[in-house]
């Protein structure tokens, strides 16, 4: 996995005065020493206008963030890999959705939400589970937490996705226990008929590849309700809005494999929300 730095990511441009940039230069003083504005830019399609932020800046835990926004409005989506850093697929998915170009809306990527454990290859930070720091009708335990969490609450977005991957298959009894090929969607906002429908657009393009069987099939996960402090339970507690935590497997699959299964639910994701990718 190639290790991008912010300052390889950043890019220099005229100001942003949409909306969107508006609301995003107010979140500068909610996040204080935790977000600082970046420059907007033109990228390679005309339509898309980008802005560059970093979370918890000058501190272990500086990250980039990705704004991207079409000349049409639409929804607006978060896209984050790197939750946790060992799991590299929705990592370089989430490098990858950066790209992407799309006519209406605006996608907002954290690519490395956690990282000094992408930069460690490890599941946790130096401050524990990220995943483990957002209790519903509370306030997040640390500081990048908090910063990750003000974030989206600027944001106000419609959709949260949150990418990872795990040792087995939800429901299967191939492999290990585990999450994979599984979309797991908040109990807000219509997300399990949302990521249902998702499935069986993933499952209907037979996108495994050939050596895999339909125990690879993308399934439907539990809806996330209550109050386990992950990312995808607060979104739907607090903020009411659509979340995913998407899974595939690491069970006898290679990195590029994970990648494109992770970019593609993503894709098909962004697509129910109203932005296509093209």
């Amino acid at each position: 996995m190639t290790n991008r730095s912010s300052g390889e990511r950043a890019t220099a441009g005229g100001v942003v005065s949409t909306r969107r940039s508006l609301l995003l230069g107010a979140a500068t003083t909610v996040l204080g020493g935790g977000a600082v504005a970046g420059s907007a830019t033109a990228t390679e399609q005309p339509s898309i206008e980008e802005t560059t932020w970093t979370l918890r800046s000058g501190t272990r835990y500086e990250t980039p963030v990705y704004v991207r926004e079409a000349a049409e409005p639409g929804e607006t989506v978060v896209v984050l890999g790197g939750v946790h850093g060992s799991e590299l697929a929705g990592i370089e998915a989430a490098h990858s959705v950066r790209e992407w170009s799309f006519e209406r809306g605006t996608v907002v990527v954290v690519p490395e939400a956690n990282a000094p454990a992408v930069r460690e290859q490890t599941y946790s930070g130096p401050d524990g589970d990220l995943n483990q720091q957002f209790p519903p009708e509370g306030e997040p335990t640390t500081p990048i937490a908090d910063a990750i969490w003000s974030l989206l609450v600027e944001l106000e977005p419609t959709a949260v996705i949150d990418m990872h991957s795990s040792m087995g298959i939800w429901g299967s009894s191939r492999g290990p226990s585990g999450f994979g090929q599984a979309i797991f969607p908040g109990v807000a906002a219509d997300a399990r008929s949302i990521a249902a429908r998702a499935n069986r657009s993933l499952n209907g393009r037979e996108i495994r590849p050939s050596e895999y069987g339909s125990a690879y099939e993308f399934t439907l996960g539990n809806t996330l309700a209550g109050a386990h402090p992950r990312l995808i339970h607060k979104v739907a507690v607090d903020l009411e809005c659509a979340g995913y935590l998407t899974e595939v497997t690491r069970h006898d699959t290679t990195l590029e494999t994970r990648t494109e299964w992770s970019e593609a639910v993503a894709a098909t994701l962004l697509e129910r929300h109203g932005i296509d990718v093209v």
